[in-house]
This record gives C-alpha cells, structure tokens and sequence, in this order.
C-alpha cells in the first residue's frame, strides 16, 4: 500500500464488526514532538491553580494546552481543570476551537454564582507541514525558539468566564525540526523576562522536561528575588 500510494504509514488500526474487517491507515507525519511540563505550588499549598493537557487530534495535529484558573488553591485547579478537561473533549469530538471555547465560556459562568474565569492558552502544531496556530483567552506570552533566535507571541485577549462572548486571538508561525515553543502561565515571568529569554536562547542540550524544570526553578529564585 506504501509503495502504490508514494506515502509511509503508521501502524495499521483494526476494528471487527460481525463477519467484517475494517483497517484503517493513517500517513506517518514528517515531525515528532517532544513534551516536557513543570508546576509549582504557590504559597506551598497542596493543589496548583494550573492545568495542562497535551493530544493529537485526528487531522495530523498535536495540541498543547494551559489553563490558569483564577486566584490560588483548590478553587482555581477546579477553574483549570475543568476548562482543559472540557476544552479537550469538545475538539476531539469534532467541534473547532471556538466553539469549544464558547461552551467552556458558558459552563465557567454557570458553575457557580460567585465570579469563575480562566485563562485558554493553545499551541496547534500541524505534524506534516510545522505550520503552527497560537490561541489565547487571557494568556500570557508564548516563547518560539526558531533557528536559534527566540521570539515572543503576545496577544491580547480576555479570559473565559466574564463575558457571554469570547474570543480566541491568533497568531501563526512556521517551525521545522529542533525549534521550541515555551508555554507559561502568568505566574511564572514577574516583570522583565530576560532571564527566561536568555534561558532558552542558550538551551542546546538536555531534555524538555529538563528544560521545563529548569524554567520552574529559576522562576522562583527570580520570584524570590
């Protein structure tokens, strides 16, 4: 089948109903993705107020996804969890970002009667072409290392849950083998961010998850400081 179609294939998925066979073959995408994630506490508490969750979704896709939930503590974990959680089903389901996004606007400002939001932050990296889109309700910087140099993705935007509408902002770029995107939460760069610049401008070796610790550890001498 490889050689007929001129593509390379991932492993075959099977499914048996009655006296049928269906196999199903997906194309091989051109990029691999590596993930590494980090949290921290604030205030040594026991639950953090920031949720993440990475996928694939079935158009060649891998999505990352943070969400920081109002204030500190169990009730902003819930905030966060729920918007990750929930954002995560509706788009594997079919539906687009922004229709997700408007039903997780609704369930924040039903949950509860006091005030509920949360920041949507959201990386698509297409596996076949690099081409990635940037999303944000309400988030803070994304951090593109790109042949070397390292960029920053600001976009304004609100936060889920205090309007009846939201929108997500966009932004694009094109990455190719061994660039990186840093995704943050906004507790994590007080004030000037050259420290975190310089960080991963310099950071050549060692894992992403290295790399993510190493954010979170000198996020919080900087924060100390």
């Amino acid at each position: 089948v490889e050689k007929c179609c001129g593509r390379r294939f991932l492993e075959p998925v099977t499914s048996v109903a009655q006296d049928r066979v269906r196999v199903v073959l997906n194309e091989m995408p051109l990029f691999e993705t590596e993930v590494g994630s980090c949290q921290h506490i604030a205030n040594n508490g026991k639950m953090c107020g920031d949720s993440m969750v990475c996928f694939n979704d079935d158009k060649g896709n891998m999505v990352a996804m943070i969400s920081d939930g109002m204030g500190t503590g169990g009730r902003a974990a819930v905030d966060s969890m729920m918007a990750v959680n929930l954002m995560e089903k509706l788009v594997k389901s079919g539906l687009s970002f922004d229709c997700a996004l408007n039903l997780t606007n609704s369930a924040l400002m039903v949950k509860s009667e006091e005030e509920s939001l949360a920041t949507v932050d959201v990386s698509v990296i297409n596996l076949f072409t690099g081409r990635t889109e940037f999303l944000k309700a309400g988030a803070p910087y994304t951090y593109v290392k790109k042949k070397g140099k390292v960029m920053r993705k600001e976009i304004p935007s609100i936060p889920a849950g205090i309007l009846n509408e939201v929108y997500f902002t966009r932004e694009h770029a094109s990455l190719s083998g061994e660039d990186m995107i840093v995704m943050l939460s906004d507790g994590a760069v007080i004030g000037d961010d050259k420290w975190l610049l310089s960080l991963i401008k310099s950071w050549n070796k060692g894992s992403c998850q290295e790399l993510a610790e190493a954010v979170v550890d000198e996020a919080i001498r900087q924060n100390e400081g």
